[in-house]
């Protein structure tokens, strides 16, 4: 497998976890994982999601992890066990999760609206970093899954965009960013944009 140069806002790619052997660019991955990850879209979004099917846990956000990214990884829906480039310290991980979960129903009772919840929730998962790989679109598939459950129009990002160079992912990374140091207000633009 060839090596290919990280991009902006990614984190590195470690290929000794991938399942399927002959893999030797970024587009033959891409296309193996997003086989994967539509199968899961239905599963969550073709209709309503149920609070059994979609509990908004611990366990189910390594569950989603998985079953996104489990016929290519092996490390799939396990927290990573090495600090990145990216994201908060390992050991770290769960605890800020749990506490990212316990802020999303903490705005639900305060009558947050659900895109903002949706955009808050996003952007503070992704920015825990906890997989080693797929946490953009793991966290863009949970807001559009928290979306979902709540009877609010999805976000349809243009995921061959955001994951790869392109000016809209500049635009997205530049939006993440931005809600780090506090402000929210381009993340939530983009939110609605695509939605």
């Amino acid at each position: 497998m060839k090596d290919w140069p990280v991009l902006s806002g990614e984190s590195p790619l470690d290929v000794s976890g991938l399942k399927i052997r002959g893999v030797s660019t970024r587009e033959e991955l891409n296309t193996l994982e997003a086989k994967n990850i539509r199968k899961v879209y239905m599963k969550y979004l073709a209709a309503k999601p149920s609070d059994t099917l979609a509990p908004f846990s611990l366990n189910w956000l390594n569950q989603l992890h998985k079953e996104m990214f489990g016929e290519v990884w092996e490390w799939a829906g396990s927290y990573r066990t090495t600090n990145l480039n990216i994201g908060c310290d390992k050991s770290q991980i769960q605890m800020q999760l749990k506490a990212t979960i316990d802020n999303l129903a903490y705005w639900k009772t305060q009558g947050v609206d659900v895109l903002l919840q949706s955009a808050r929730f996003h952007h503070q998962v992704v920015q825990i970093h906890p997989y080693i790989n797929g946490n953009g679109r793991w966290s863009r598939l949970l807001g559009n899954i928290w979306l979902a459950k709540h009877g609010h129009p999805l976000t349809s990002w243009p995921e061959s965009n955001v994951a790869g160079e392109s000016e809209i992912r500049d635009e997205y990374l530049l939006a993440l960013k931005s809600a780090d140091d506090g402000d929210e207000s381009l993340l939530i633009k983009l939110h609605a944009r695509y939605t």
